[in-house]
């Protein structure tokens, strides 16, 4: 099985993805290979940039908050924050002033309710206008409403985790950079259960493959857990250093980032 990130892995700086990388991809499904994007992104997202019949079999979204399977466009699995406990981060970031976005479970993820202060970042409101037409304020959010995850942008994961200490137990913190402007940090909060890997270990499960018979590559922090995780694990070069420690870093050859690891085939 295959497990590849998509922004700023699969899909590349330039926000393509190379006919060498899509041909490579058709090769491994012939193969018998299992192809899976694990992404961060929801499945609308994901949507906007990948036709119906892009060449893959699972896509693993929301950092592992959801399965799905691709030629069928149907959800095998999906993790959610429990309402009470939504309700109970909600107060602690309100009290911490700390801005954030919460968002409803799978699959309609791309709905979401957001908290504004007078700090809020450059990033938040650019995320804020690209869904406008899909948000709301966190006032008009009914108490008790599971949540797939909350996302902090530009926050200290330490100051976060620290404030959330007694849940940690419950719920995973996730870091990740912004695929929006490439530099601002993310905090996610999900479910506990919630990881790349986790999910990716499930659908080994699912589909009876032993772990150690996985390539994973990834470009970004919430790809380490994957990247550590895998039978094989690479990184791309402009991953962050920490990343690129836990896997074999590759390179584009010929415009293609998987030929980096097929070759040919």
């Amino acid at each position: 099985m295959l497990v590849t990130d998509f922004d700023g892995t699969l899909f590349q700086t330039d926000k393509k993805i190379t006919q060498k990388d899509l041909l490579i991809l058709e090769k491994l499904g012939n193969k018998g290979i299992v192809r899976v994007i694990a992404t961060g992104r929801s499945y609308f997202s994901i949507r906007k940039v990948i036709p119906e019949n892009f060449p893959i079999d699972y896509i693993i979204l929301s950092s592992g908050a959801g399965v799905m399977d691709w030629k069928r466009k149907s959800l095998i699995n999906a993790y959610s924050i429990e309402g009470s406990l939504v309700d109970e981060i909600i107060k602690i970031l309100k009290e911490l002033d700390q801005p954030f976005f919460v968002h409803d479970p799978i699959p309609d993820n791309h709905y979401f309710y957001y908290y504004l202060n007078n700090r809020i970042k450059a990033d938040f409101h650019r995320r804020l206008k690209i869904y406008r037409d899909f948000a709301g304020l966190l006032d008009h959010r009914k108490p008790d409403r599971p949540a797939c995850q909350f996302l902090l942008i530009d926050s200290d994961l330490n100051k976060i985790r620290q404030s959330l200490v007694r849940y940690l137990e419950k719920i995973n913190l996730i870091r990740a950079t912004s695929p929006l402007d490439g530099k601002s940090l993310w905090v996610e909060i999900f479910d506990r259960r919630v990881s790349k890997a986790k999910a990716a270990a499930w659908l080994c499960d699912y589909l009876k493959i032993a772990p150690e018979k996985t390539i994973a590559v990834g470009n970004d922090y919430n790809d380490l857990d994957l990247l550590r995780w895998a039978g094989q694990s690479y990184a791309v070069s402009a991953a962050p250093e920490i990343v690129k420690k836990a896997a074999r870093v590759i390179t584009n050859s010929n415009h293609s980032l998987l030929s980096a690891i097929f070759g040919d085939i």
